[in-house]
């Protein structure tokens, strides 16, 4: 009985260990992110425009993870003028399913966000999921896709 007692608390303190490299590795990863949407995921101003949407409360990123992982693999194509960048292509940035399962699960744990996390075996089905898209995606098929939900 008294194992078990000592095994609690040190399982309970490995799953929280655990849980903060996840949001640490999350966060390092998130680098390459912030360079459009910022530190705060509010998107970076440039002057009286944004270079990106903010990640604040965002559908894509707060609903089916599959429509983050789309917006994160094949990037969005530039249409009008709302941004001053457009979201490129981070397949080769982000190559490890762990590595995206990370900063997949920061943006949308982070920024106020409440979203379930996602998990390596997850980006895996993604991936399959969208292979056979070459180009970024118009933001009407996301809305498209948005609305499918």
């Amino acid at each position: 009985m008294k194992l078990k007692l000592l095994l609690v608390p040190t399982i309970a303190s490995l799953l929280s260990f655990t849980a903060q490299a996840d949001e640490a590795a999350g966060k390092m990863a998130y680098m390459i992110c912030s360079a459009c949407h910022n530190a705060d995921g509010q998107g970076l101003p440039l002057g009286d425009k944004m270079m990106a949407p903010s990640l604040v409360g965002s559908k894509i990123v707060t609903g089916d993870p599959s429509l983050l992982a789309l917006v994160i693999l094949k990037g969005i194509k530039k249409e009008g003028a709302e941004y001053m960048g457009m979201m490129a292509s981070l397949e080769m940035a982000y190559p490890d399913d762990q590595k995206l399962a990370d900063v997949m699960s920061y943006v949308r744990q982070s920024f106020g966000n409440t979203a379930a996390a996602v998990t390596a075996e997850d980006v895996a089905k993604f991936r399959v999921q969208w292979q056979d898209i070459k180009e970024p995606v118009s933001r009407a098929k996301l809305a498209e896709l948005l609305g499918a939900e």
